[in-house]
């Protein structure tokens, strides 16, 4: 019997899964990247955070609120540069999807991949041998008291889930983080022992190279032409014609010219996201584990002898300029907790990302009106943290081992 031949275009994070969960069910199968090595897009210099503790769409009930005060404050976690219609349009969309009960809905099935991806990293992890720059423990600080109320409102939510969580004061994170400054001020943090900091590019790199061992052909520097109507599983691959049984489109950003011909709705918009990586200057003054500053939405992460922070989520504006406004709000939160941490006088490592995420907050994964044709895209800021748990998602719809009616806010509608 012959393997079913399937295409993935995107060799990021959520391709380079999609791929090896695709080959482990039996089908051959070919990724399609325009880069010259994989995970060199949105999945190259991310938090590295796996924390289904603490995973949100970003269309939450507050966002409207958060979404106007920020544009005045000195220190923002969102901002917005020059927005078109568009993205206007998609800003209203996201605010009826932040209602309460969507909310909630979207929330727990962000969850449910997250916790996925973190059982199936553990797995994949000590199966396959790999050797990750890993932390474990994900601890979010709160600098406000209401703030800090409403997340501890919400616990008895994650026990329901089986999620592990400690409620701590300062002195109690100080033992957990020594190298912590104390003198910033905190109202409490909540620590999430079960979650971790695994390095995304690192993982998807060696993931590859375990792919390859299994089949996975890797076709890298590859320009791929807009999807026909007639046949979209009849992809041209530099001005070649290549035919398969299935098309799988997980190229963020990229997909949207690929599938424009089909018509599908996907009112996707890239997002904007910051990192700084540096070299940790003294160990003992660097975090053990990570660290999230819920006020601004800004992760601390040991990465090997690296210290990486990232956040912000920012609209518009020209995606190779960096916004000195984002820098100097990662710059603040890396001062306020970890001053000693790095020499900020070393040359440091300034990343900026286009995430591609959709109103809902939530991804689409999943089959289209055309037969054959496969989404796994749409993840946002949480395309690390969801990847796994969406590779096996859209490797089970493939092989029909489960419904689409078990994950139906991931449909395409």
């Amino acid at each position: 019997m012959n393997k079913k031949r399937v295409a993935i275009i995107g060799a990021g994070i959520i391709g380079v899964t999609t791929a090896y969960e695709l080959a482990q069910k039996g089908f051959d199968v070919t990724v399609f990247d325009k880069n010259q090595t994989c995970s060199e897009e949105s999945s190259f210099a991310n938090g590295g955070v796996i924390s289904p503790g603490y995973i949100t769409p970003w269309a939450s009930p507050s966002i409207f609120k958060r979404l106007l005060k920020e544009q005045f404050s000195k220190h923002a976690s969102i901002l917005l540069r020059a927005p078109h219609f568009e993205t206007l349009r998609w800003l209203s969309q996201s605010i009826k999807a932040s209602k309460s009960e969507r909310y909630w809905r979207h929330r727990q099935v962000l969850q449910k991949l997250a916790l996925m991806t973190q059982t199936r990293l553990k797995e994949l992890t000590q199966s396959l041998g790999l050797d990750l720059e890993q932390s474990q423990g994900f601890n979010i600080i709160y600098r406000s008291e209401r703030h800090f109320e409403w997340a501890k409102s919400a616990l008895p939510y994650l026990s329901d889930l089986g999620v592990a969580f400690q409620i701590m004061d300062q002195e109690a994170l100080l033992t957990k983080e020594p190298a912590l400054e104390s003198q910033t001020p905190m109202v409490g943090a909540i620590h999430l022992p079960d979650d971790q900091v695994i390095n995304c590019r690192q993982f998807a790199l060696s993931l590859r190279d375990e792919a390859e061992k299994i089949g996975v052909h890797f076709e890298f520097k590859s320009v791929i032409d807009a999807l026909s109507p007639d046949n979209p599983l009849r992809l041209v691959v530099n001005g070649k014609p290549q035919f398969f049984d299935h098309v799988v489109v997980c190229a963020g950003m990229g997909s949207l010219p690929l599938l424009k011909p089909l018509a599908l709705n996907l009112p996707m918009t890239a997002v904007y996201g910051y990192s700084m990586t540096a070299i940790i200057k003294e160990p003992l003054d660097a975090p053990k584990c990570g660290i999230m500053d819920e006020k601004y939405k800004v992760t601390i992460v040991r990465q090997g002898n690296r210290v990486r922070i990232g956040g912000i989520m920012e609209f518009g504006g020209d995606p190779k300029t960096h916004n000195p406004k984002a820098i100097k709000t990662l710059y603040k939160v890396l001062e306020d907790w970890f001053p000693k941490a790095t020499d900020m006088g070393q040359q440091i490592q300034v990343w900026k990302g286009a995430r591609a995420m959709l109103p809902k907050g939530s991804p689409i994964i999943g089959a289209t009106p055309h037969s054959g044709l496969w989404l796994n895209l749409g993840h946002g800021s949480s395309g690390w943290a969801t990847s796994c748990g969406s590779a096996q998602v859209l490797a089970g719809l493939m092989s029909h081992e489960i419904s689409s009616s078990e994950w139906s806010e991931l449909a395409l509608t």
